[in-house]
């Protein structure tokens, strides 16, 4: 069973890591760049954990079940799991909106593909 930290309410920015190295190696390549704070690209079509899943069934061709695990039962694990220990730092993220603006870099780089949301996910659940 698939497992959502906190809200499957709120929107998530998510960076495809293909995307993420290509454009680091961009960044790095490109002097002007230098000496610069840059948000990597992402899909300004920002979704919810509902909806990535939801469209992941689509793509899948079955029903995907999952929970959203709350703050509390997240806190009550972290006394037993060092894994949920390092995620409590996170938390307070999961429960808002997570935008991440990437236009400057779009706006350096206009011929970057960005890869979608459905892209990675088609990506994922299909082996690339």
């Amino acid at each position: 069973m698939i497992r959502v930290p906190v809200s499957d309410k709120t929107l998530r920015t998510l960076i495809w890591t293909p995307d993420a190295g290509r454009a680091t190696a961009m960044i790095g390549n490109t002097f002007d760049c230098y000496q610069q704070t840059w948000h990597l690209p992402c899909d300004d079509n920002r979704l919810t954990y509902k909806q990535i899943i939801e469209y992941a069934a689509v793509v899948h061709g079955s029903r995907l079940p999952y929970s959203v695990m709350s703050k509390f039962i997240l806190k009550v694990g972290a006394l037993f799991s060092n894994q949920l220990k390092e995620v409590q730092e996170l938390l307070p993220r999961y429960g808002y909106d997570n935008i991440f603006d990437s236009a400057k870099f779009k706006d350096r780089f206009p011929e970057f593909q960005v890869t979608t949301y459905q892209e990675g996910v088609t990506a994922l659940i299909r082996g690339f």
